[in-house]
C-alpha cells in the first residue's frame, strides 16, 4: 500500500512539474470552524466548501475529536479564498464493499453531502472562524 502511495505522489509531482503553466493557487485566508452532531462535537467529518462562484479549487478539511477543523485549498492548512460557499459534510469510515474490497463509506449516507441543499458560509477577507455547524 505504501509503495502505491509513493508511486502516486511521484506521478502527481512529475505531472505538476511538466504542466508548465498549471493552475495557480488563489489567495487564501485562514479558515476554521466546528461541527456538532446532535449537540456534540464529532471527529472524522470531512467538511467541503463548494464555491458559489467560479473557482477550480474545492477547500476541505477533517474534524478532530473536538469537532474542530481547519480548511485547506491548495496546500495543507493554507486556508480558503474569500467568498460564498455551500458546505457539505461526510462522516467517513473504513469498511468493505459487497465484493469484500476495502473502501470508505459515509455513515450519514449522503444526508449532508448535497451542495444544493447544504448550509451556506461566507469566508471574509481576513482570518475567518465559521459559525458552528449543527447537524441533527
Amino acid at each position: 500500500m505504501r509503495t502505491n502511495r509513493v508511486l502516486l505522489v511521484a506521478l502527481a509531482s512529475a505531472a505538476a512539474v511538466g504542466c508548465g503553466e498549471g493552475i495557480s493557487a488563489p489567495r487564501t485566508v485562514p479558515t476554521s470552524g466546528t461541527v456538532l452532531f446532535k449537540g456534540k462535537p464529532v471527529g472524522g467529518v470531512k467538511v467541503t466548501l463548494h464555491p458559489n462562484f467560479n473557482m477550480t479549487f474545492t477547500p476541505n478539511g477533517v474534524t478532530g475529536q473536538d469537532g474542530r477543523f481547519t480548511l485547506s485549498t491548495a496546500a495543507p492548512m493554507d486556508g480558503v479564498p474569500p467568498g460564498e460557499y455551500s458546505v457539505t459534510f461526510e462522516l467517513l469510515r473504513a469498511g468493505a464493499d459487497k465484493r469484500g474490497l476495502d473502501t470508505e463509506f459515509d455513515v450519514w449516507k449522503g444526508k449532508y453531502a448535497n451542495p444544493d441543499a447544504a448550509p451556506k458560509a461566507t469566508v471574509g477577507s481576513s482570518d475567518t472562524t465559521l459559525e458552528p455547524f449543527r447537524l441533527d
